[in-house]
């Protein structure tokens, strides 16, 4: 029990900061909501939100490719290898950037052409104000991306503060610019809705020049500027960082879209039901944070094991993290059922609302048991480099299972929103299960390995 004590100890060590900037960057996404709903108005909200759910199923998945810089830097770090982790870092850099471009490319084209399929059923009218926003963010992913390449790169040789600092620093940035460019202060043009997108774009490549200036100024980093610069792509490094980062960006892409087509399924029962839909998956997201915190410490910890081949090393890492994974969601479990008719008050006086929103707590208290299990099995399986299989996993419970299933509750069976809860704690409970054995058979075959 002590060494498991220990190992918890370690993590949490390396997995505050992240938790932190986890936490942080919620709150940059709530400032810029704030500021537009109550500066601008509702139509530049609800275009404002219609615009980063239309865009934001394929992108937010691509976090997957600067996952696989993380892992990679962690094993190299591990193993002794400093002398690859500036190749390391550029390959992501260059691997992320076309890869952004690319699917920022298609998607504001497709959104150029929403016409085409009438809006996806939004009120016309919404689209010119999302227009620029659109470019802007788009614009802003890209640099957000490979400024979470650098982040990766940091937290990976166990200095997490260092980018956390900087993004708490870009998030008050953020703000700022919000607050001058929506609402036109200090002699500014009010921009409205545009400055919430030019302030993001500001701030995410004032992110991304700070964090490699901090990076190049840390001598225990292992990077130059002349190194940074001096360009040279191998095959060997781009084929092992796509073996990983294209599953990874698969599982993420996989959970979000399932989430945001869940969500059209239940938009279908009424405002009503899709409000407190929606304010419950704000509550059990912010609870989630922490758990994918401590995750994507597992994964750095695990890889730095793996890559000095100290098998006993992982095994007690992951043993000791699903053991803490399932403490804290019996504690966020008991949270939500305890101030289930509080925290909806939080966000509406609607009293329909707030009854639902309580109804759907109690499904989301055991949401939160499986989705902190399965969300640290599947870090401690990508510091492992296994993904392949667990991709699957993802495919079979997200898309063949959950939404189906949510079909068939909420609007065959009639059990209204209720039901979307309990297909997706359904899909969460075998992504638990299934995953959890998968990492015990890998982290078992490591540890034979090395004895």
């Amino acid at each position: 029990m002590s060494g498991y004590i220990k190992e918890i100890r370690e993590t949490l060590k390396l997995g505050t900061p992240m938790i932190i900037g986890q936490l942080t960057t919620m709150a940059m996404a709530l400032t810029d909501t704030v500021m537009v709903g109550r500066g601008v108005g509702t139509d530049a909200l609800a275009a404002m939100a219609f615009a980063l759910n239309f865009m934001n199923m394929p992108l937010i998945g691509l976090y997957g490719l600067a996952l696989a810089t993380g892992v990679d830097v962690a094993r190299a770090y591990g193993g002794g290898r400093s002398g690859d982790l500036p190749k390391i870092l550029q390959h992501g850099l260059v691997i992320c950037f076309f890869a952004s471009v690319l699917v920022v490319g298609v998607m504001c084209v497709a959104f150029w052409n929403l016409y085409r399929v009438d809006f996806l059923g939004q009120p016309p009218r919404l689209i010119p104000l999302a227009k620029p926003y659109v470019l802007y963010y788009g614009a802003a992913f890209v640099f957000q991306l490979l400024a979470g390449n650098c982040r990766a790169y940091c937290e990976s040789q166990s200095r997490p503060w260092l980018p956390m600092v900087v993004v708490m620093g870009s998030i008050l940035l953020n703000a700022l610019l919000d607050w001058m460019l929506i609402y036109g202060t200090l002699g500014l043009p009010k921009m409205g809705l545009r400055g919430a997108g030019l302030a993001t774009l500001i701030s995410a490549m004032a992110q991304l020049f700070i964090l490699i200036a901090v990076i190049i100024r840390n001598g225990r980093l292992h990077l130059t500027l002349n190194r940074l610069l001096h360009l040279e792509l191998e095959r060997a490094f781009i084929r092992r960082h796509l073996a990983l980062g294209l599953p990874a960006a698969l599982q993420i892409g996989l959970e979000i879209s399932s989430m945001s087509i869940v969500a059209l399924i239940v938009g279908k029962l009424g405002a009503v039901t899709l409000a407190a839909h929606h304010v419950t998956l704000q509550v059990a997201g912010l609870a989630f944070m922490v758990p994918l915190g401590l995750s994507f410490a597992v994964s750095i910890r695990v890889g730095q094991a793996a890559g000095a081949g100290n098998g006993e090393l992982v095994r007690r890492v992951c043993n000791s993290s699903l053991v803490f994974a399932m403490a804290i969601a019996c504690a966020s479990s008991f949270l939500l059922l305890s101030f289930r008719h509080l925290i909806p008050q939080i966000f509406t006086k609607d009293i329909a609302v707030v009854g639902m929103v309580s109804s759907f707590l109690v499904v989301a208290a055991l949401f939160q048991l499986f989705d902190d299990v399965q969300c640290t099995a599947m870090g401690a399986l990508r510091g492992l480099r296994d993904v392949k299989l667990p991709t699957w996993i993802m495919v079979l419970n997200h898309w063949i299972i959950s939404m189906p299933l949510a079909w068939l509750l909420c609007i065959t069976l009639g059990m209204g929103g209720i039901g979307a809860w309990i297909a997706m704690a359904i899909a969460l409970a075998l992504s638990a299960t299934f995953l959890t054995l998968r990492l015990v058979r890998v982290y078992s075959a490591v540890r034979l390995k090395t004895e």
